[in-house]
């Protein structure tokens, strides 16, 4: 659900991963925005940071076992009561990159033998022979 007004970008989305690997691709995704990172708030999943323009935060937040929500709200500084000027770029960057990420770790993942960074579609690790699947 997105909601854009005074200044700022309001969205959030589902994903099915667990909290700890949202929580180290949001990290990720805001360290490629070039912003600056004012708190991070690991235990309730809460990250603070802010460029030039722009105030914003993500937080995740479990929704059940294998799935969570990830928020991210943008705002200027001071509230913009009587413009509609989209201001969503912060937010979309955020969530490309947080999707991009998320491809690339589905796209791996780590042998149980020789810990190898082999793709997903292999039934056997290229480089130790241990059946993956």
């Amino acid at each position: 659900m997105r909601i854009n007004g005074a200044g700022g970008c309001f969205d959030n989305r589902i994903y099915d991963l667990s909290i700890d690997l949202a929580w180290k691709i949001a990290i990720l995704s805001i360290n490629e925005m070039g912003v600056i990172i004012d708190s991070m708030d690991e235990s309730n999943c809460i990250i603070k940071f802010h460029n030039k323009k722009k105030v914003m935060q993500v937080c995740i937040q479990p929704l059940d076992e294998g799935s969570v929500q990830v928020i991210m709200d943008s705002t200027k500084e001071r509230l913009e009561i009587y413009s509609w000027k989209v201001e969503s770029g912060e937010v979309e960057e955020f969530y490309a990159n947080f999707e991009k990420k998320l491809k690339e770790f589905r796209a791996f993942i780590i042998c149980p033998s020789c810990s190898a960074k082999i793709s997903s579609l292999v039934r056997f690790c290229p480089e130790c022979g241990f059946p993956v699947k």
